[in-house]
């Protein structure tokens, strides 16, 4: 029997798992127009010489839609801003921001050009946690190794959500600080191309296309939060597992 117990609770946890990285999985529009490239194009593509984040990123790939999210282990993350396509790509901000207060935030990166960062995508912003809530973040140039000035701000917690701020308005990985809109997609790295497990692929919508490659990033580092929905379905499993296991037992007798 605990060979069955020990499976059953592994089945619960992949079950909880996955709800995490399936639920609310977003319609990507790929007929962008205009001759610019998809979401997903930008994913397989290969860039000035640079290897593709993904081999052969789609459609049917799960989504990692988080509202929330923590730095890895280490309590440090980067990200790279990788393309801006919209028309807005010069004013745009992306950042961190405290789930207690959607104000108070940390940004990272900055606009960009119609290929990405305005310094060719070597731009990277770094957050780093510091404790009791408390992080702080700065941007370099990797090419020059210029850095910007720390920024420090307490957060509230270790866990965020991200940011983006462009044409005048601000979305956020929680959609319901967006009136219920999805604003942003995510995709883990899965090591196929350039982009390792520990790394997701952001794509933003700023408009009302659906295409997400208005404003596309990577950030290494960084661990989805589960939804609350998904941890209440863990704990139901558990129960439903626990009534399974007694009645088991009591036919054991």
């Amino acid at each position: 029997m605990n060979k069955i117990l020990h499976g059953s609770i592994g089945a619960v946890a992949a079950l909880l798992f996955s709800g995490t990285a399936l639920a609310n999985q977003i319609d990507i529009n790929t007929n962008t127009g205009n001759g610019e490239p998809s979401l997903y194009d930008i994913a397989n593509g290969s860039r000035a010489g640079k290897a593709p984040l993904f081999e052969n990123l789609g459609s049917n790939d799960p989504q990692v839609n988080n509202a929330h999210w923590s730095g890895g282990a280490n309590g440090t993350s980067n990200s790279v801003l990788q393309a801006t396509w919209t028309g807005n790509y010069q004013d745009a901000t992306f950042g961190v921001y405290s789930i207690y207060d959607p104000s108070n935030r940390l940004n990272l990166l900055y606009g960009g050009s119609q290929l990405g960062a305005e310094t060719n995508d070597e731009t990277k912003g770094f957050l780093n946690y510091l404790g009791d809530g408390e992080f702080s973040a700065y941007t370099q140039d990797v090419r020059t190794g210029a850095t910007s000035n720390n920024q420090i701000k307490n957060l509230g917690s270790e866990v965020f959500g991200y940011f983006l701020t462009i044409g005048g308005k601000t979305f956020y990985s929680d959609a319901d600080l967006n009136g219920g809109d999805d604003r942003m997609v995510g995709y883990q790295g899965d090591n196929s191309g350039s982009l390792l497990t520990n790394e997701y692929l952001f794509g933003w919508e700023d408009g009302d296309d659906n295409d997400y490659q208005d404003y596309v990033t990577t950030i290494e580092s960084i661990r989805p939060v589960p939804e609350p929905s998904s941890i209440a379905m863990f704990g139901v499993g558990l129960l439903l597992l626990g009534f399974g296991v007694r009645r088991m037992q009591k036919r054991d007798v």
